[in-house]
């Protein structure tokens, strides 16, 4: 087995700000690999673990996907999303068709929950015959990450109500609909001025096997010693 840590670009925050940015062409193991387990979580620039408390990680996905060649896709997207007409989505190969499309992560729920795929099995990727031809392979990282620290409603704001504090202005500088009540786009109230920005990461560790990858089965593959 082989095991590598990424560090995502810097994650600029400051008390009460939101991030909720998308990176590609992100870090990550190369060629035709089995996945064994995934680890993720928001670091300080010291490589400290953030607690929830000060940065509430909202969620963060790991998408797989096919970029066009010879297409120039700047490492890091203020507000690109999903869907863009040079590159496809990989979604994995579970049941869900709709948008959960990402191989890993979700919210701060995945904080230390294991990942690891036992024996005889690992997540399948990278495989050259599922490319479609004139594409390559490629990784995206979505991260939305609150700071809380000074928050007047630190539950509120994890939460994303805007509805508390009377905004019409979300991270993007797009207005809000009147009858918009939270969940995703995010601002919060300060009780005072808060203790100064900050810069974070998310950090991944992924292990894998790159030799022994034999089958696919729906997404899963089985591997031999």
């Amino acid at each position: 087995m082989k095991s590598a840590v990424f560090l995502s670009p810097k994650i600029v925050l400051e008390p009460g700000s939101v991030s909720n940015k998308f990176y590609h062409n992100i870090d990550f193991p190369k060629g035709h690999i089995a996945i064994k387990n995934f680890d993720a979580e928001v670091v300080d620039e010291v490589g400290n673990s953030v607690p929830l408390h000060e940065t509430y990680l909202h969620h963060w996905v790991v998408v797989r996907y096919y970029q066009r060649k010879g297409v120039e896709v700047a490492k890091y997207h203020g507000n690109l999303g999903f869907h863009q007409s040079d590159f496809i989505v990989k979604r994995n190969s579970g049941i869900c068709n709709g948008g959960l499309t990402q191989y890993f992560g979700l919210g701060s729920e995945t904080r230390k929950t294991i990942t690891y795929v036992p024996d005889p099995y690992g997540i399948e990727v990278g495989n050259p015959v599922e490319v479609p031809p004139g594409y390559e392979q490629g990784w995206l990282l979505n991260v939305h990450a609150i700071d809380t620290r000074g928050a007047e409603d630190r539950l509120g704001c994890t939460e994303c109500r805007c509805d508390l504090y009377n905004v019409t202005k979300d991270e993007y500088d797009r207005n809000i609909v009147p009858d918009y009540v939270g969940g995703l786009r995010c601002c919060c109230s300060l009780l005072l001025d808060g203790n100064g920005g900050g810069c974070l990461h998310d950090r991944r560790r992924v292990v894998w096997v790159e030799d022994k990858v034999k089958q696919m089965q729906k997404g899963w593959s089985p591997w031999l010693s």
